[in-house]
């Protein structure tokens, strides 16, 4: 059971690799596509287009692990919890009115 879930793990991680791979490929052939015609840029290698991709991750997203700290998920579920969860309990606990 421990083999298949390494296997499982390392899978995961070549699939990854082969993913990342895949969108700096896709990403340099739009590039090379797009900007010499339409701006007479630069035609990027691999290499180059990898560390643009690395770049641009840096740039817009950060460096910081789990990002910036601000999910507004968590802060609209909190804040839905606040406000719900406070009169489903008030709900749950009062009696059902008796019919008559």
């Amino acid at each position: 059971m421990k083999h298949l879930r390494i296997l499982k793990y390392v899978g995961f991680g070549i699939l990854g690799v082969a993913a990342l791979a895949l969108f700096i490929l896709l990403t340099m052939g739009l590039w090379n596509w797009l900007i010499p015609a339409l701006f007479h840029g630069p035609v990027l290698s691999y290499w180059q287009t990898a560390g643009l991709f690395i770049l641009s991750k840096i740039l817009l997203t950060g460096v910081a692990p789990g990002g910036s700290g601000h999910d507004p998920r968590r802060k609209w579920h909190s804040k839905y919890n606040e406000k719900y969860g406070r009169r489903c309990r008030e709900e749950a606990a009062e009696p059902e009115p008796q019919q008559a």
